[in-house]
């Protein structure tokens, strides 16, 4: 009998998620950072998004509670922030072993209070269980005016292809990223609204991972620039810091696509409105869904396969990463 471990998260969902079942009003239904759903006389489309962080898996015994708190709504706001929305509202379903103690149970909540104040986010309730880990569950609501949600199937032939910030490392000693990571929400919401974006997704379980996803949905190939990908400071630091840019996961950094046309016209205004925030370009989308290539920096050519982080195969969790 097959197990997860034999077929892995991806080959789960392709054969899940054409099986749902979909009301009209879903614009967008499961594939994508969020679901996007139209209600009628509403000037805004709807988004629908949830997110797990799971003890052992997402965060250690020994991770401050009050990170993981803010970790686990950073998360819901991250994929908004993928789509161009604003995140309005979260429910918390939280799991946790009886013999919890009450100050970390606490430390949570303080944690999901803070983070909701800094995003003006409302709390509307949720549910508790009794459960084996430590878990907390964050569906998130949010909204973007009409038909201007930036989906990750928008790519065409000959767009470039941008990334936010640095990649890699959130795990590694001495980084704290994937607990202190800002979600891009002001940058998804320009992308969205000057319509420079032609596609666009966040970066949660590395670009070796989520990059093939884009070009799945836009039905596109690819060719990299390794030289190209900005690796962090703490990817820099170890041997195979082009490994870790393309694999490590939970950086929650934008990955987007832009028309050639509008190269100059975005940059320009990119650097005007994020001096602090660098947008690299690393590729350029080809036009056969299998020519994914990768250009690495000794001038060879490479398969472009995908890697990173993909649950029920990995052998490591990120939370056990070197």
């Amino acid at each position: 009998m097959k197990t997860l471990r034999d077929i892995g998260e991806n080959t789960l969902l392709r054969g899940i998620l054409p099986r749902l079942p979909q009301r009209p009003d879903t614009l967008v239904g499961p594939g994508d950072d969020c679901a996007v759903v139209r209600v009628h006389g509403s000037p805004d489309d709807w988004l629908f998004t949830t997110d797990p962080v799971i003890e052992r898996r997402h965060f250690l015994p020994s991770t401050p509670a009050r990170l993981v708190g803010r970790k686990a709504i950073a998360r819901a706001v991250s994929d908004i922030a993928a789509m161009g929305g604003t995140p309005l509202w979260i429910l918390i379903d939280l799991v946790a072993p009886a013999a919890t103690s009450l100050a970390r149970i606490r430390g949570l909540y303080d944690g999901l209070i803070a983070a909701a104040r800094k995003w003006n986010l409302g709390i509307l309730g949720g549910d508790t269980a009794e459960g084996d880990t430590l878990e907390l569950h964050i569906t998130g609501v949010g909204r973007i005016p009409r038909n201007t949600a930036v989906l990750r199937s928008g790519a065409r032939t000959g767009d470039l292809v941008y990334v936010t910030g640095a990649l890699g490392g959130a795990y590694l000693p001495g980084s704290r990223h994937h607990l202190l990571f800002e979600p891009r929400l002001e940058a998804g919401r320009f992308l969205a609204a000057r319509k420079f974006a032609t596609a666009m997704m966040d970066l949660s379980d590395g670009l070796a991972a989520d990059l093939p996803r884009l070009l799945d949905a836009s039905k596109r190939g690819v060719r990299l620039d390794a030289a190209a990908i900005p690796v962090s400071r703490a990817a820099r630091q170890t041997p195979h810091p082009l490994h870790h840019a393309l694999c490590d996961g939970e950086d929650f950094e934008l990955l987007f696509t832009v028309t050639p046309q509008n190269r100059p016209r975005f940059e320009a205004a990119w650097h005007k409105k994020f001096p602090a925030l660098p947008a690299t370009r690393i590729g350029e989308i080809l036009a056969h869904p299998r020519a994914r290539r990768i250009h690495l920096p000794d001038g060879t050519v490479a398969p472009f396969l995908p890697g990173g982080y993909q649950h029920f195969l990995s052998s490591k969790t990120p939370a056990q990463l070197p």
